[in-house]
């Protein structure tokens, strides 16, 4: 009889404590903080403003630029051939969640610091991609001691025992105008792991309406 009671107050105890504890973890819940916005937040205003003066400054003329046949002649907007120019790029948000993530995990390896995400403009060759605009992301980190520093895109080098940070700007050359194609100066090319990414569908302005959307 004493052993029943025992058990049936030591169940009861246990019972108590696991409703205290989820008691516990739901005002935890409930009393935890929102997130504020942060400083890089613009009002949407802003945005567009932003947005409708390139549009106005910029598009028409890069398409000017662009829409040349080999005579040097002006192609018409009705002709098929008349590239629009590229005013907004779309990156999954779930490549964007993994490629963070990876990004985080191979310079945790290397022992560096990301210090930034730089964006870089790009142009692809003639022949891919109507030879578009676009952009491409690359992790950055501290450079530089005495107080005179920089921020300076980086690769990880996987050659040797342990992964380390290198400067991408070590890893090739500027394309040369013969070959036109990046002739990489670093014998272990082949175990560089490169964080640059790229991708992203473009998007021309809407036919009917150029405004921020």
């Amino acid at each position: 009889m004493k052993t029943l009671k025992m058990m049936a107050l030591l169940c009861l105890s246990v019972l108590a404590l696991v409703s205290c504890i989820q008691g516990n973890d739901t005002t935890a819940t409930e009393s935890s903080e929102p997130i504020a916005p942060p400083g890089i937040i613009i009002p949407v205003q802003e945005a567009e403003n932003l947005y409708h003066r390139y549009g106005e400054k910029r598009v028409s003329l890069i398409e000017k630029a662009i829409n040349v046949d080999d005579e040097g002649n002006p192609i018409s907007q009705n002709d098929s051939s008349y590239v629009q120019a590229t005013t907004s790029l779309t990156v999954d948000y779930t490549d964007l969640k993994n490629y963070l993530a990876f990004i985080e995990q191979e310079a945790s390896n290397a022992n560096t610091d990301i210090t930034g995400l730089r964006i870089y403009f790009g142009k692809y060759a003639d022949t891919t991609n109507d030879g578009r605009a676009t952009m491409f992301m690359n992790p950055v980190k501290k450079y530089g001691a005495g107080g005179i520093t920089d921020d300076v895109a980086f690769a990880i080098d996987k050659s040797g025992k342990k992964p380390k940070a290198v400067y991408v700007k070590d890893c090739y050359k500027v394309p040369g105008t013969m070959t036109n194609q990046a002739n990489l100066t670093m014998p272990i090319q082949g175990t560089i792991q490169s964080l640059a990414a790229n991708n992203s569908p473009w998007r021309p302005p809407p036919t009917n309406d150029p405004d921020y959307q």
